[in-house]
């Protein structure tokens, strides 16, 4: 037993001794830093995720998002308007009598204050999401184009790398080939022009440039970044609107609606103030205009009404596709703009005027209730006929009789 052991330990010892002779002849390589270039399949992996990053569910739930904070927004401060409204003609007609307050008067009266209160909280929430909603979609935004940016870069330079990698290989194998007395030489030469720096990472490179975007993008002043965005201009045209009424003072621009604090300015000039200082005043770019609810291509009141992001001017979203061509530029229809757009930028350079929409809503079911209570009257001709007969008799001509008189026009 003991030989065995004597003979196991002899052959270890053997195979130590070779193991070392082994280690002192093969001599390791200089180290090199490890570099990993993208594959052909990792580089189409890259630009198919660049094309198509998923991402327009949550782009769609961004749109939903902002359409309808506008339109809640809206509803809440006209539902107050027409409260408030009602409030002082209630009040006028009361002190025109001269008797006491009515039911209906004292109600408002202990209800308004506390709505008044409710709006203008959920108000300036609601402008606060906006905010960050448009700062998420602007994220989506700056995304897309890092991604595209990488793909580009880490493409190209995936390439050189292997490129690289090949010549210095060759290199290295043609430096195996030299005589041991000029191996030295020639390896430090060529080791000097086949330097190579590591390749960067994928991830960290999008997280450089990522940071970059974000980095530009707060570095916005507040105007920039919200007074200029199509999606907060349209919020502001509706809470707007639907809190000063289509009658009151206009909008003030854009430059106006931030403090230089950076906090937004959300209350509602006197709807006096419409006769006063406030028209006279030069740095009000938005001014009372007449505002046609027509299409400039069609001539009749829109359904889809989409606005230039480039100019001012709406047409029905169906009319101005088709009259943008497939290919090229075309400019603005309306007389005298030269601005110039493109189907294929469609959804880029139009959006849909919500605050147009609405008011075209209002229009039409004005419309309808006139045209019930025309109905109305001719349903009884002979109620119709007395009634106007003796307006006639009076002089005043009534109002059924104009009505009929414009319908004719039209």
């Amino acid at each position: 037993m003991s030989r065995r052991l004597f003979n196991r330990g002899g052959r270890t010892a053997a195979a130590s001794a070779n193991a070392s002779t082994t280690t002192t002849i093969i001599s390791l390589p200089d180290y090199e830093p490890l570099s990993f270039p993208l594959s052909s399949t990792a580089r189409r992996e890259l630009i198919e995720l660049s094309n198509n990053r998923g991402a327009a569910p949550y782009e769609a739930q961004l749109k939903d998002s902002i359409r309808h904070l506008g339109l809640s927004v809206s509803d809440l401060n006209e539902r107050l308007r027409r409260g408030q409204d009602r409030l002082a003609t209630v009040s006028e007609r009361r002190k025109e009598k001269d008797t006491d307050k009515t039911a209906e008067e004292e109600r408002l009266e202990q209800q308004m204050p506390e709505f008044e209160n409710d709006v203008e909280k959920l108000t300036r929430e609601a402008e606060r999401a906006l905010r960050e909603t448009i700062d998420r979609k602007a994220e989506l935004e700056d995304e897309a184009s890092v991604l595209e940016d990488l793909s580009t870069t880490a493409t190209t330079n995936s390439i050189a790398q292997t490129r690289g990698a090949a010549a210095t290989q060759s290199r290295r194998r043609r430096a195996n080939e030299v005589s041991s007395d000029e191996e030295e030489g020639a390896a430090t030469d060529e080791g000097n022009e086949g330097d190579q720096e590591p390749v960067t990472s994928i991830v960290d490179t999008f997280r450089e440039l990522r940071a970059k975007k974000r980095a530009e993008y707060n570095g916005l002043s507040v105007h920039q970044r919200y007074g200029l965005n199509n999606d907060y201009v349209g919020f502001k045209k509706l809470w707007h609107e639907a809190a000063a009424g289509e009658d009151g003072p206009p909008l003030p621009d854009a430059s106006r609606w931030f403090d230089s604090n950076g906090e937004p300015d959300m209350t509602i000039p006197s709807r006096d103030a419409q006769n006063g200082s406030f028209d006279d005043d030069e740095e009000v770019a938005v001014s009372r205009e007449n505002i046609s609810l027509n299409c400039p291509l069609t001539l009749l009141p829109m359904n889809e009404p989409y606005r230039s992001r480039k100019c001012p001017h709406v047409f029905e979203k169906a009319a101005i596709l088709d009259y943008l061509p497939l290919r090229g530029e075309l400019q603005c229809p309306q007389t005298g703009c030269s601005q110039k757009f493109s189907r294929v930028r469609f959804e880029d350079e139009f959006y849909l005027d919500e605050a147009m929409k609405r008011r075209i809503q209002r229009w039409r079911q004005a419309e309808q209730n006139r045209q019930d209570m025309d109905d109305e009257d001719d349903d009884d001709p002979d109620e119709s006929l007395l009634v106007g007969s003796q307006r006639q008799a009076r002089g005043g001509g009534g109002r059924g009789v104009k009505r009929e008189a414009k319908r004719e026009i039209s």
